[in-house]
């Protein structure tokens, strides 16, 4: 009996977890070595005394079942308890609560054993906490999905659908909820399931493939033709799991409509646009007078071009026409060059010498850039206009001024007038006759053909084998912004004409800002205030088309359906 007894003792000496004997009237009787250790009690200490003053536990003043233990005889257990040690020092525990019996099996107090669970705690507050932003980034992830205008699917190894994002639900037919967990050929069908799938290949080689065209079934069994791009997936160790496919309808490009106006070819500048065909037929108006004519648009817009044809057309085409880019030089340099010097008018001045008004007497000046030149020759600009003469610099000399003055400039002026950084005066002078380009953006009709134009003119000057745009690398090019305009597309048509290996030009030859469109592109889900501003554009365009949405979408420079879709987002109603 001694032995058993001893042994009792030393197994619950010997456990971790906090042991705890008390009186009917919940007085400490006894405390095991763990216990005493962690809330920093010696035993004669705390004998006697009731459990609250030793044992400081959230469920002292609601929820201890410390009564109706001693009344029914049946354990109970209490999960999440915050216990408070002598010294203030807190843990999360699990506190189980057991009838103490004598040998008859009488109740005479209670055992109550607290576990210490606070690491458990912080693994399962932890555990939550990823679980809540796993939670987030994936409602994150789905939203971006569903909001972007390609079709995007995901497979596992076995090639079985884990997410349809709702542009492929519209394109297909199919809702997500009845695809998910199918194979991937048992729903798209596409031509290449069978042998040559771009999504097995880059899965099989972990190579990234851009731009294959392909055609699938919709789930009414019509024909879609895409352009898909395929990756591996992986998961975060960076372990490949499946495979992710993203396309874009290409029905909308093959029944591009654009307005039946014939291309104009107008004194190096070509366009089919309406708006490009009023500023034509206005260069020839103007080119008749001797007036000043200011001419805006963003860089690469045709500005030179416009001036040239109006000095080309006009009495003084026999004479010079010269420009100058007034943001080229500083204040002082630039009068020099405008107006001339004398020999010793400035360090460095070793010789008289000719300015541009001097150079093109009789003919035409046009001066880029205008909004650049700074206060003080603005001042002397506004001289020689209004008075027709001017001065060499360092020489008291008048000589008088047969010019016409064009001006160009790639920011509004108006604006720079309001803002005190313009003389208004000499505003109101060089505006006699206002000009704006419109951006290519704006005539995206005129997009495909001088694509084409630039391509055959490259090849015709360097005698290379004919060449000519895929689909695709059209779409390319109507759906990117092109901030540098046309001469940004010659640009990129001569880059694209390099980069191509065989006859036919395909998306990968052009640069990777154009391919990477969608992103910048204006009518595809524009957020804020470039949504309003679309909206207005595109009411405008129907306006004036009587409501035709083909052809708006022509004037627009994109498909019948892509119009209709950003007028459902955009809520015009036709």
């Amino acid at each position: 009996m001694e032995t058993t007894d001893l042994f009792e003792n030393l197994l619950i000496e010997s456990i971790s977890d906090c042991v705890l004997a008390l009186s009917p009237q919940g007085k400490v009787l006894f405390a095991n070595r763990s216990f005493l250790a962690k809330h920093g009690y010696r035993l004669d200490e705390i004998a006697g005394k009731p459990c609250r003053e030793v044992v400081h536990e959230s469920i002292c003043d609601n929820g201890c079942p410390f009564t109706e233990v001693l009344e029914t005889g049946r354990p109970e257990d209490r999960f999440d308890v915050e216990v408070r040690g002598k010294d203030g020092e807190e843990m999360s525990a699990c506190v189980n609560f057991t009838p103490l019996r004598d040998l008859s099996g009488t109740v005479i107090g209670v055992v109550e054993v607290i576990r210490d669970i606070t690491k458990l705690k912080e693994l399962k507050d932890n555990l939550k906490r990823t679980s809540s932003m796993y939670r987030r980034e994936r409602i994150k992830i789905d939203t971006i999905l569903d909001n972007i205008p390609s079709g995007v699917y995901s497979v596992d190894k076995d090639m079985r659908l884990l997410s349809f994002n709702r542009t492929l639900e519209r394109i297909t037919g199919y809702a997500a909820d009845e695809v998910l967990g199918k194979k991937c050929t048992e729903v798209l069908r596409s031509d290449f399931c069978e042998a040559g799938c771009p999504l097995k290949r880059s899965m099989h080689t972990e190579e990234t493939i851009r731009g294959a065209e392909v055609n699938l079934r919709a789930k009414d069994g019509s024909v879609v033709p895409i352009a898909s791009s395929t990756a591996v997936l992986r998961d975060e160790e960076g372990r490949p799991i499946g495979g992710i496919c993203s396309f874009r309808d290409l029905r909308g490009l093959h029944s591009i409509p654009f307005p039946h106006a014939q291309v104009r070819e107008f004194q190096g500048m070509v366009s089919k646009n309406p708006k490009m065909h009023e500023i034509f037929g206005l260069i020839e108006t103007v080119a008749d007078s001797d007036a000043n004519v200011l001419i805006e648009g963003e860089s690469g817009t045709g500005k030179e071009l416009a001036a040239r044809a109006i000095h080309r057309l006009s009495a003084r085409s026999e004479k010079p026409f010269l420009g100058v880019n007034c943001a080229s030089l500083n204040e002082n340099l630039m009068e020099s060059e405008l107006f001339g010097h004398v020999r010793g008018a400035f360090t460095g001045a070793v010789k008289d010498r000719m300015g541009r008004f001097e150079m093109a007497e009789g003919g035409t000046l046009l001066l880029d850039e205008i909004s650049e030149i700074g206060p003080h020759l603005q001042a002397k600009l506004l001289r020689v206009i209004q008075e027709r003469e001017y001065q060499r610099v360092g020489q008291t000399q008048t000589r008088k001024a047969d010019v016409r003055i064009i001006s160009a400039a790639n920011r509004f002026l108006k604006g720079r007038m309001e803002k005190g950084a313009f003389r208004d005066d000499l505003y109101y002078r060089l505006n006699v006759v206002s000009i704006t380009l419109p951006p290519l953006r704006e005539r995206k009709e005129d997009i495909p053909f001088l694509a084409e134009h630039f391509l055959a003119r490259s090849q015709d000057r360097q005698g290379c084998t004919a060449k000519t745009f895929s689909p695709l690398a059209m779409q390319a090019l109507l759906e990117y912004p092109w901030p540098g305009n046309v001469r940004e597309l010659e640009n990129a048509v001569e880059r694209a004409k390099i980069c191509c290996r065989g006859n036919l030009i395909e998306e990968s030859a052009l640069s990777t800002e154009i391919r990477h469109r969608v992103a910048k592109s204006g009518m595809r889900g524009s957020p804020g205030g470039t949504a309003a501003r679309e909206s207005e554009r595109i009411r405008e365009t129907l306006g004036r088309c009587r409501w035709n949405r083909a052809e708006a979408a022509a004037l627009l420079g994109v498909s019948r359906v892509t119009l209709w879709r950003r007028m459902k987002q955009l809520g015009i109603v036709s």
